[in-house]
């Protein structure tokens, strides 16, 4: 994914005008963007920012809410907008992508779209099919993350890593902030991410899967048992293991920190 295809750029201007007009995107602000294959943090980040800022988080896609008005956390952030978009932003602006380990991202996409109904693949026997065919509608992980990285030499990108969010949040959150050019004290991140944390908003909604009940021995069975690991070794077989890396993930999952051995998928 080297360039942005035309015509997901014009959507995104399109998108971007419709906020002005809304009134939700206003002059003056400093703009970045949010960007990440799908299943990579892209809600804790923004229902982080919720809270912060104390207004619903803006996106690309004109349903997509996260958070709602409430008194900010601190004034640090009041003149950035954070808009998500999945498809890498037309433009120059900043960039906070939010990498996943690709295996576990792919699979948690696979389980979101059989939610939606976008696929019946569930039997474990069919984890291979399953994926090619996300693959072939949504394209690869590997394809978005090299796009990220191309981006990142044409404008000011910070890479976060969604395994950070989840083991050292308030670190990750300070991190994000002091790239979006904001001083916030280190009890207020605390503040942020205690009152996300007793939250249930995301875990009560149907895209989580939280509330799903998958047949047993199934993917998702797999997935919702090791949710707190790498469950794609508990998932994935030698044939996903080599498509994976055919597609260009192997040097990817070194680059982040994923794997240490090119021959990963061959063990």
């Amino acid at each position: 994914m080297p360039e942005t295809d035309p015509s997901t750029e014009s959507r995104a201007r399109q998108a971007i005008k419709d906020l002005f007009v809304q009134g939700k995107l206003r002059a003056g602000r400093k703009r970045a963007y949010l960007v990440s294959y799908p299943r990579s943090g892209s809600t804790l980040v923004r229902e982080w920012l919720a809270i912060l800022q104390g207004r619903q988080q803006l996106s690309v896609y004109a349903s997509d809410v996260v958070g709602s008005a409430t008194s900010a956390l601190t004034q640090a952030l009041g003149r950035i907008d954070i808009i998500k978009c999945h498809q890498m932003p037309a433009g120059s602006d900043a960039m906070i992508y939010l990498v996943r380990d690709g295996r576990n991202a792919t699979l948690s996409f696979l389980y979101m779209s059989f939610l939606f109904g976008g696929h019946t693949f569930s039997a474990l026997s069919e984890v291979y099919d399953g994926i090619k065919q996300l693959d072939q509608g949504e394209g690869t992980w590997a394809d978005h993350v090299a796009g990220a990285l191309e981006q990142s030499e044409r404008r000011p990108t910070l890479f976060v890593r969604y395994e950070d969010l989840v083991s050292a949040p308030e670190a990750t959150l300070a991190r994000l902030v002091a790239f979006l050019g904001a001083e916030v004290p280190d009890e207020v991140l605390q503040d942020c991410v205690e009152r996300q944390e007793t939250s249930s908003r995301y875990t009560a909604k149907h895209s989580s899967g939280y509330l799903y009940e998958p047949q047993k021995g199934s993917i998702y069975d797999l997935l919702k048992r090791h949710r707190r690991e790498n469950y794609w070794r508990h998932i994935f077989d030698d044939r996903s293991k080599q498509y994976f890396h055919a597609r260009g993930a192997t040097p990817l999952l070194l680059h982040f920190g994923y794997e240490r051995s090119v021959d990963w998928w061959k063990e």
